[in-house]
């Protein structure tokens, strides 16, 4: 049904189309206009596009209108229309830079780089000091392999902003990608004339020359820095390079370790030094014990960051060292920076895989002080809790966490949240609550498999909703038709709803009619409300000695998930509801 709104600017328009003696077209376009606007900003695409072809039934011409139609367009993913009429609005509005900017920016984000080029020159003639454009089209041309136009688009940005290295970096790969290496190192010379007190240039040119092998020019420079900065971490990482380059390796090894363990070193030296001698050992498997005594060597010393320390983790973890070793660097890092995100990321799991649940909750309670908004760490915890037994801390501390918000936020996570929720709620003896939470969990992970079987378990141990919990079941067993777990459920089910000679295809899919009383007693998976179940099932099918043989040995295996009955049912050889 048409609402009142649409109903409303349907009748203007009738009236405005009737009357053009009364009515200008500039007042019916600007109406219409108007309404589209509102229409479109309301994010009612539809009513707003079929406004906007009034308004160019008015006049043909407008660049506006045909816009924002195009905008209406590539919004409800027609990228041809869209376009086509974006494209007319730029024709028709050359002078616009705005509207070339946003066309741009389109063709850009569908890595049409022809159509980005084209207009991007456009924008730049209408903007002539927009070096952000000029960069752009340097990349565009550049992955082109249109190598002289991204030369020119570096020139043009030298004219409005001067040399800097990074520019001449930039033209000095270029030039040598285009095999005129002359050139190239000739914008390096004009760059450290243009800067005779910055050394970072200097050492920018020696560093290419030792890539295209020229160590003599190289080293002739590293010598002219080293006179005026000796210091510079540049300059000792260059050296390091230059001297790892020669035939002779000793003194590239005496230079590295000299840098890498002396007090006056930056942590950023010492990690860049690292970092590189990692690197090494992976190509040469005799130095990684090297690396670790030089992590060693150099953690002996109190640290004030946790750099080196995050480090020496990532290097143990890349080479599988042993869980604890890493597992300590983790705790290293975080008595240097407590508030470490990836080492507490990490350690959780790692605790994990060990069932330290005590473990987890503390590290879990300190990461919520630092992070009260990451879901991760509130499901740990209350999962933490959970596998402690302290199940009304554990369900305060799901609840925590489901109420968090954000577009980071995990709907697998907050799946299964409401899941475990569910399930200490109905441990409590609180249905209600336990269904409620387990209808969310389904919102966010429809396909949350345990949720799906707990949820209809539950519903037929009290007899409700027996279709929806059948549907539910039904779709575990097709997703793992292997699981005893979701078979036993989907049977029980069945048999609630009194098809028991279907139950009972399902149930000798968990307990095997050729299993013998050893195979059933042994076996650890097989709990004994499953055994009991499949008794229920068989006595139900008219198999009254293998209902009560069942029976028995579910008796031997009782736990808390038998029921009360199972002796009765035993002594009177019949089921017991």
């Amino acid at each position: 049904m048409m609402g009142f709104a649409m109903m409303w600017r349907t009748f203007l328009l009738a009236v405005l189309m009737c009357v053009p003696a009364l009515v200008s077209a500039q007042t019916k376009l600007d109406y219409f206009y108007t309404e589209a606007e509102k229409c479109r900003l309301s994010g009612d695409y539809a009513s707003a596009m079929e406004l906007y072809r009034h308004c160019l039934s008015i006049q043909k011409e407008s660049s506006s209108v045909l816009y924002n139609l195009g905008v209406s367009y590539l919004h409800l993913r027609e990228d041809s229309i869209g376009l086509s009429l974006l494209q007319q609005a730029a024709e028709k509005e050359s002078g616009n830079p705005w509207l070339y900017e946003y066309l741009a920016a389109i063709y850009l984000e569908r890595n049409d780089v022809s159509n980005s080029v084209k207009t991007l020159e456009h924008l730049s003639s209408l903007q002539t000091k927009r070096s952000d454009v000029l960069s752009q089209l340097f990349s565009l041309y550049k992955s082109m392999g249109n190598t002289d136009a991204a030369l020119a688009s570096l020139s043009r940005i030298e004219t409005l902003e001067g040399n800097s290295p990074q520019l001449a970096a930039q033209k000095f790969s270029l030039l040598m990608d285009m095999e005129r290496q002359d050139e190239a190192f000739s914008e390096l010379r004009k760059l450290c004339e243009e800067f005779p007190y910055d050394q970072n240039c200097k050492l920018l040119m020696a560093n290419q020359y030792l890539l295209v092998g020229d160590s003599l020019q190289a080293k002739a420079l590293f010598d002219e820095v080293a006179r005026v900065e000796p210091a510079n971490m540049n300059l000792q990482l260059s050296l390091v390079a230059y001297y790892k380059a020669q035939p002779d390796k000793a003194y590239y090894h005496f230079l590295r370790d000299s840098l890498l363990f002396s007090e006056s070193s930056s942590v950023q030296l010492q990690e860049t030094l690292l970092s590189d001698y990692i690197v090494e050992a992976q190509s040469d498997s005799s130095l990684r014990q090297n690396v670790l005594k030089a992590f060693d060597r150099i953690l002996a010393t109190p640290q004030k960051t946790a750099n080196i320390l995050e480090l020496k983790a990532a290097y143990l973890i890349k080479n599988n060292a042993p869980d604890e070793e890493i597992a300590q660097a983790l705790q290293n890092v975080l008595q240097v920076e407590p508030d470490d995100r990836m080492a507490m990321s990490m350690l959780i799991q790692y605790y994990a895989s060990g069932n330290d649940y005590r473990a987890i909750e503390n590290l879990c309670r300190q990461a919520v002080n630092y992070y009260p908004d990451n879901l991760t760490y509130h499901f740990y915890l209350g999962l933490s809790l959970y596998q402690q037994s302290r199940k009304t801390e554990a369900i305060d501390a799901f609840n925590q966490g489901v109420r968090i918000k954000g577009d980071n936020v995990n709907p697998d996570e907050v799946s299964e949240m409401f899941s475990i929720l569910g399930d200490l709620y109905y441990e409590q003896g609180k249905a209600e609550d336990a269904f409620a939470a387990y209808d969310s969990s389904l919102v966010y992970k429809e396909d949350n498999l345990s949720c799906l079987n707990n949820y209809a378990y539950y519903l037929s141990l009290r007899n409700e909703r027996l279709d929806q919990a059948e549907e539910m079941s039904y779709r575990t067993v097709k997703k793992e038709p292997a699981n005893r777990t979701y078979l036993d459920t989907y049977a029980w089910i069945l048999f609630k709803k009194g098809d028991y000679n279907g139950a009972r295809i399902y149930i000798d899919r968990v307990v095997s009619p050729e299993s013998d009383e050893d195979e059933l007693m042994n076996n650890k998976d097989l709990q004994g409300n499953v055994i009991e179940h499949a008794g229920d099932i068989y006595f139900m099918t008219g198999d009254r000695q293998t209902a009560v043989w069942l029976w028995n040995i579910a008796l031997m295996k009782a736990d808390d998930t038998t029921t009360e009955r199972l002796p009765k049912k035993i002594r009177k050889k019949k089921y017991i509801k």
